[in-house]
């Protein structure tokens, strides 16, 4: 049986897209200085080395036994997919333009969550998910019209939706996988993905990158746990849309570091989903509290 407690998943979801929002804004830096199966090879790798302690208070290699293999590497495969979309996109587009349209990301989850997970999807929640589209809408909409998006708006909406893929299998497997497991698997698919792709481009890596990558992969790890305990406690439904708030520290960053501030169409699209965040946590909050 699946935990449903959307209080603490939420909670679990909001610390993980912060740790995750800071290793988009490295990311960004990155991309602009390394070649993308490089940063995805080493961040994996370090990844999997800041992991071995976990592995081995847990048991050793016992720790890592799957169930369920074929799916272990089917998210690790969308995974790789959703980081090589998602780091081109970054070097074509401005941060906040690239989560603005990850937060299509959401959206998906929730409609996967229906025919992956046999979940139910409420007339309330269905109308949170319409109110989400219209904001993702709202974003890219003034963009999109004016041709401006191009090839990276593709790309970041494939980011996005491979992402949801791989996330929404989070919670699919959890019934039978540990979070250690989940996340050996997926870094050492991506790191031998990675691995391939450095025989087509050259390893060439300035001195000041390598802490950069490493301080990556400490975010993305303690992200990725955050995450999973989100998902493993409550319904996609239900914390998904709490991605949104990566908009918030996307527009900071940007403005910070690139002089990037989104436009009024933006915020006015983050009002849609955000509020259509806070409608689901008011309505998961009122099912608590009167048992229904």
């Amino acid at each position: 049986m699946r935990a449903d407690h959307p209080l603490k998943g939420i909670a679990w979801m909001v610390a993980g897209v912060l740790l995750l929002s800071v290793m988009d804004a490295l990311s960004k830096h990155a991309v602009s200085q390394l070649s993308i199966p490089v940063l995805i090879a080493a961040r994996s790798a370090m990844v999997l080395v800041l992991l071995v302690p976990w592995v081995l208070r847990s048991g050793g290699w016992s720790a890592l036994r799957t169930r369920r293999p074929g799916a272990q590497l089917l998210r690790g495969l969308l995974a790789v997919c959703s980081m090589l979309a998602f780091f081109e996109s970054l070097r074509l587009l401005p941060l906040a333009t690239v989560i603005a349209i990850s937060f299509a990301a959401p959206l998906f989850m929730t409609l996967l969550s229906v025919p992956l997970l046999k979940e139910r999807v409420g007339v309330h929640r269905w109308g949170a998910l319409l109110a989400g589209f219209v904001g993702v809408g709202l974003i890219v909409g003034p963009q999109a019209m004016d041709g401006e998006l191009g090839w990276g708006a593709g790309l970041a909406l494939v980011a996005a939706f491979f992402y949801a893929a791989s996330m929404t299998c989070v919670r699919w497997l959890s019934p039978t996988e540990s979070d250690l497991s989940m996340l050996v698997w997926q870094n050492m698919t991506m790191g031998l993905a990675g691995a391939v792709g450095l025989f087509f481009v050259p390893l060439e890596v300035a001195p000041g990158m390598w802490p950069i990558m490493a301080l990556m992969a400490v975010l993305v790890l303690l992200g990725q746990r955050c995450t999973f305990r989100a998902f493993r406690l409550a319904p996609v439904g239900v914390v998904a849309p709490f991605h949104y708030s990566e908009l918030l520290w996307a527009a900071l960053f940007g403005w910070v570091f690139w002089q990037e501030w989104p436009g009024p169409h933006v915020w006015w699209g983050a009002l849609f989903v955000v509020g259509a965040g806070l409608y689901t946590l008011w309505r998961e909050r009122m099912r608590t509290l009167t048992g229904g």
